[in-house]
C-alpha cells in the first residue's frame, strides 16, 4: 500500500467513525428524550421558574414537610395530593383546603392531569402540569437558579428577598405571628477593596456568606440586598430571639480568619434588627427601614455591633 492509499484509508476511517459518533450520540439524546416523567412548574406565584418533579404521592402546601413546598399566600399548609395511579394517570386532589384548588376558574375535588394543564391554588399561585425529560429539567432547573440567586454568594437575591418579605409580613399579620428581619453590611469594605483588590473583596463576600448561612436554621432567609449590604428573615423569632440571632452572625464574622495571599483581612459587619409584632408596621417597608435604620445606628456607635428595640 502506497502512502496515498494509507492515506485515503485513513479518510475512510475518520469519517465512519465520525458517523457512529453522530449516531451514537443521536441515541443516547434520544433515550434521554423517551425519559419523560411528570413534574408541576410554577408560573405564576413567588417560586414562578421553579420545578417540582412528582413521586408517586406528593402534597403540596405551606408545610415544609411537603415535597412541593409553596409558602404563597392563600395556600394551606397541606393544599392538595398528587399522585401516580397504577396504570401512569396523573391526578390532583385538594385536601379540603381554605382557598381552594381550580381549573379553568372552576374549584375542583379531585382532576386528571394533561399535558399542559394550568392548576391554580391558593390567591396567586398557578402551576403548569407537563412530562419533561432530564435535559428540559436541568434546563427549567438552571433557569430558576440563575433568577433567583445572587451571583457571587450563591445566596437569594435582592428581588427574592422582597417577595419573600412580602409574603411572610401578609401571612404574620393574618395569622397574628410574630417575624424579624436582621439587616447587615461589611464594615468599611471599601478599603478592604482597595488594601487588596477587588479579587480579595469578591473572596470575602462569598466566604461572609457560607460563614452566616452556617449559623442560620434551615426556615431563616438569607440573601444579598445590595453591594455590601445583606438580610435575614427570621420567622417565628421575637425581638430577643432575633438579637440573640443577630449577635450569633456577628461574632460568627468577627472571629472568622478571612485569608488572602497569606495574610488575614480584619473582617465585622453592623447590624440592625425590626420585630413585626402585634401590627407594629403597616407594610413591609416599614419593618425594612426600621431594620435599616437600626443598622446605621451601629454604624454611627462604632462598628462591629448589633441595634434592636431592645439595645440602640
Amino acid at each position: 500500500m502506497d502512502e496515498k492509499d494509507f492515506y485515503n484509508l485513513e479518510e475512510e476511517c475518520e469519517e465512519d467513525d465520525g458517523d457512529r459518533t453522530v449516531i451514537q450520540g443521536i441515541k443516547n439524546l434520544t433515550a434521554k428524550l423517551e425519559s419523560r416523567r411528570a413534574s408541576l412548574m410554577v408560573i405564576s406565584g413567588q417560586s414562578a421558574g421553579k420545578m417540582f418533579p412528582i413521586g408517586s404521592v406528593d402534597y403540596i402546601g405551606r408545610s415544609k414537610d411537603c415535597e412541593i413546598f409553596l409558602n404563597d399566600e392563600g395556600i394551606s399548609r397541606r393544599h392538595a395530593r398528587i399522585e401516580v395511579d397504577e396504570t401512569g394517570d396523573v391526578y390532583i386532589s385538594d385536601l379540603n383546603s381554605t382557598n381552594g384548588t381550580y381549573f379553568n376558574g372552576v374549584r375542583i375535588t379531585r382532576h386528571l392531569l394533561q399535558d399542559g394543564d394550568k392548576i391554580q391554588i391558593g390567591s396567586t399561585t398557578i402551576l403548569k402540569f407537563s412530562f419533561q425529560d432530564s435535559i428540559e429539567e436541568s434546563f427549567h432547573q438552571n433557569q430558576y437558579e440563575q433568577a433567583v440567586r445572587d451571583g457571587l454568594t450563591g445566596i437569594y437575591n435582592k428581588k427574592r428577598f422582597m417577595e419573600q418579605l412580602r409574603s411572610d409580613f401578609s401571612y404574620a399579620l393574618r395569622h397574628g405571628e410574630i417575624t424579624s428581619l436582621i439587616m447587615f453590611d461589611l464594615d468599611h469594605f471599601k478599603q478592604v477593596n482597595d488594601t487588596y483588590g477587588h479579587a480579595a473583596g469578591d473572596m470575602v463576600l462569598r466566604t461572609m456568606a457560607e460563614v452566616v448561612s452556617a449559623t442560620l436554621r434551615d426556615e431563616d432567609f438569607f440573601a444579598r440586598y445590595g453591594g455590601e449590604e445583606f438580610a435575614v428573615i427570621l420567622r417565628a423569632q421575637d425581638a430577643k430571639r432575633a438579637y440573640v440571632a443577630a449577635e450569633r452572625v456577628r461574632r460568627s464574622v468577627e472571629t472568622h480568619k478571612f485569608m488572602w495571599d497569606g495574610r488575614r483581612i480584619p473582617v465585622t459587619i453592623s447590624l440592625g434588627v425590626a420585630t413585626l409584632e402585634r401590627a407594629n408596621y403597616h407594610n413591609p417597608h416599614e419593618m425594612l427601614e426600621e431594620a435599616d435604620s437600626y443598622l446605621y445606628k451601629s454604624k454611627h456607635a462604632g462598628r462591629n455591633r448589633t441595634s434592636s428595640s431592645l439595645r440602640e
